[in-house]
């Protein structure tokens, strides 16, 4: 009897591999970077209006190329404003790739890194047992549910980490993809496992010609 098939996610380096396969076989980063383009500094508008420093943190950034184009839309929307971009990523290989991205570029003079190698759920604890109430302007999770057990939990404990007029973006492959969708849920899922009140905040922009979700949540 042929042994069942072996989950991506305990081999770290063995996703990566795979997911760089999905990445040149799919339009999914372009469809990202024109999201992020066209729609993002609109839909950031008032997050860091009057701050001296705009905080963002990236849920599962992977090795950073979205990253930088966020941080870029961010720059112009509030120009030489100061910008702490923390990263949790669990996998070192993907870290050391970030890191020598943001190195080879040129224009993030005001931006301070600073990386977690942990998942989501380890930051979750570390912050829970640490007894830290560290708040965002802005919190992204780009393509990182499908590997969290718990999603409501992980959403919540994340929203309840945004300051006023804050931001919480996911990006997900939508429900009509062939690619992969092992939690099979939608926007319609997600706003039900948002808190109470925050719905009237909530944002649905889904790109489906290019299998791709993205929802923006706020918090005012």
């Amino acid at each position: 009897m042929a042994s069942p098939m072996r989950s991506l996610l305990t081999d770290l380096s063995r996703y990566v591999r795979c997911f760089h396969v999905f990445l040149a076989k799919s339009t999914e980063h372009q469809t990202m970077k024109q999201f992020v383009e066209q729609q993002l500094p609109g839909l950031l508008a008032s997050t860091g209006s009057g701050k001296s420093a705009i905080n963002i943190l990236s849920v599962g950034g992977g090795a950073g190329e979205i990253d930088l184009q966020i941080i870029s839309a961010v720059q112009a929307s509030y120009p030489g404003v100061a910008i702490n971009n923390e990263v949790i990523e669990p996998s070192a290989d993907q870290i050391l790739k970030y890191k020598e991205r943001v190195a080879a570029a040129s224009n993030l003079n005001n931006v301070k890194f600073t990386w977690h190698e942990e998942t989501a759920n380890e930051y979750e604890s570390r912050m829970k047992s640490e007894k830290k109430s560290q708040k965002w302007d802005f919190i992204h999770m780009i393509q990182m549910l499908y590997y969290v057990k718990d999603i409501p939990a992980i959403i919540r404990f994340f929203h309840s980490l945004l300051d006023a007029q804050a931001k919480l973006l996911i990006i997900l492959v939508s429900g009509g993809s062939l690619l992969y969708h092992p939690s099979h849920f939608s926007s319609s899922h997600l706003q039900h496992m948002m808190p109470n009140g925050c719905m009237s905040n909530f944002s649905s922009f889904v790109f489906r010609q290019r299998k791709l979700q993205i929802q923006l949540q706020g918090k005012g």
